[in-house]
């Protein structure tokens, strides 16, 4: 009877101890474009190669419903499973990752009709509730979007801690861009919108696309959008996408590595959103400082 009695007071011990803490969210990073062909997959994969040189836990989610190309160029060409088995609910996330270059871990997309999934509001917060449900097992969760301007991209953009709005010097580029946010944010804007701009000839080029999107969103949208950086037209780009390798692996000290190398540095150091509840205490704080006032 004794140690029964012990046995049961130690599981009501254990019983009422607290139990792990909840895992920190990790950083959901959309890197999109306003139009196709600006490069949002490239940047994508290396910066999520990138952040795994530095330390950091990485999930590469292919979300470009249009156009799956960041499995193939990490290398993953036939995935038992891809992104739609996810919005559809067959599978969860830790049932489709694949591993990818570097330890990054990669959720492939869908081509083709297996494109054709239910991507409702609550096939997306499905998704995107999982991704956030990582950070036991990831720092970052980079989501390469694509380019448009439909529904789909936009719950991804709102519910993100950043978003690289890629674009390039090319003036229909720069204005697809400003559309994008025009529709995209027309909701809830982001945390942190920053620009990219992607083949660009020198710096001062990259400066002016960044001040002209910067200006029209802040006197037509009332939006911030800030430079979040440029990468150089750089020849070891276009050789690495030749041998269907991540140039941040096949040239590691190229322009182009060092930029998105800084990219992934600033993302690094950057805060982190803040959570519900920490909003909810600070509504709170602010009403009680001025019901005191």
């Amino acid at each position: 009877m004794a140690d029964q009695a012990n046995d049961l007071r130690n599981l009501v011990l254990r019983a009422g101890r607290p139990g792990p803490a909840a895992s920190t969210p990790p950083k959901l990073v959309v890197v999109a474009g306003g139009k196709g062909g600006v490069g949002t997959t490239t940047i994508a994969v290396n910066l999520a190669i990138a952040l795994a040189h530095d330390g950091r836990r990485v999930v590469l989610v292919d979300a470009d419903l249009d156009g799956a190309d960041a499995g193939m160029l990490c290398h993953v060409d036939e995935p038992s499973s891809t992104v739609a088995d996810i919005l559809s609910g067959r599978l969860s996330v830790h049932e489709a990752l694949e591993r990818g270059p570097s330890g990054i871990q990669v959720l492939p997309g869908a081509w083709g009709g297996n494109a054709l999934v239910d991507c409702s509001p609550s096939a997306q917060q499905r998704l995107l509730t999982q991704l956030k449900c990582l950070g036991a097992h990831a720092d970052f969760v980079i989501l390469d979007v694509g380019s448009g301007a439909n529904r789909v991209i936009g719950h991804f953009w709102q519910s993100a801690d950043h978003v690289f709005l890629v674009t390039t010097p090319d003036v229909v580029s720069v204005m697809d861009a400003y559309a994008a946010v025009k529709v995209l944010c027309a909701g809830v804007a982001p945390p942190s919108l920053k620009s990219v701009v992607n083949f660009a000839p020198h710096a001062a080029a990259a400066a002016d696309v960044h001040q002209r999107l910067s200006r029209a969103c802040r006197r037509f949208l009332g939006l911030k959008l800030t430079a979040g950086g440029h990468i150089p037209c750089d020849p070891r780009v276009g050789q690495a996408a030749l041998q269907r390798q991540p140039f941040m692996l096949e040239y590691p000290s190229c322009e182009a590595a060092q930029a998105v190398g800084q990219l992934a540095q600033w993302l690094c150091q950057a805060p982190a959103k803040p959570s519900v509840a920490s909003k909810a205490l600070n509504r709170a704080a602010g009403s009680t400082r001025r019901a005191s006032a």
